[in-house]
């Protein structure tokens, strides 16, 4: 991945996998693309850890009530709450704008990319009765 920090460590892709998975279920879920947009647009680091907390608000808000998606919700179940800890923390260390795009980027194209599949609507088989008069 040429858009990867040369920084990024194993651990810091997977915290950004599953930062970007957390975003892939909200937007399935709710079909609203806040949470992404909201995090590619931000102007700081502090800001783009402002919007995972609120994207994992209301990841916990939605998993208690309950999912709608049963894709999203298969989805959900593979995020590993203590990873995407990790891709807040690495977050945190971000020094520069240059990194902090980079990252930001990483993680808001990988979540639109999972997301894709979840939110596809199975096709249904329309089948038209034929009437014989």
């Amino acid at each position: 991945m040429e858009s990867v920090p040369e920084s990024a460590s194993r651990e810091m892709l997977s915290g950004i996998e599953h930062i970007s998975k957390l975003l892939a279920v909200l937007l399935a879920e709710s079909e609203n693309y806040a949470y992404i947009d909201r995090l590619a647009y931000s102007q700081s680091r502090d800001l783009a850890i402002f919007y995972v907390r609120e994207a994992l608000r209301d990841f916990h808000s939605i998993a208690n009530r309950g999912w709608r998606n049963e894709k999203a919700a298969g989805k959900a179940r593979e995020i590993n709450m203590y990873l995407v800890d990790r891709g807040i923390k690495d977050m945190g260390r971000i020094s520069g704008m240059k990194e902090l795009r980079e990252v930001v980027s990483l993680i808001t194209s990988r979540a639109l990319a999972i997301a894709a599949p979840l939110m596809r609507k199975e096709e249904e088989e329309v089948t038209s009765p034929t009437s014989s008069s």
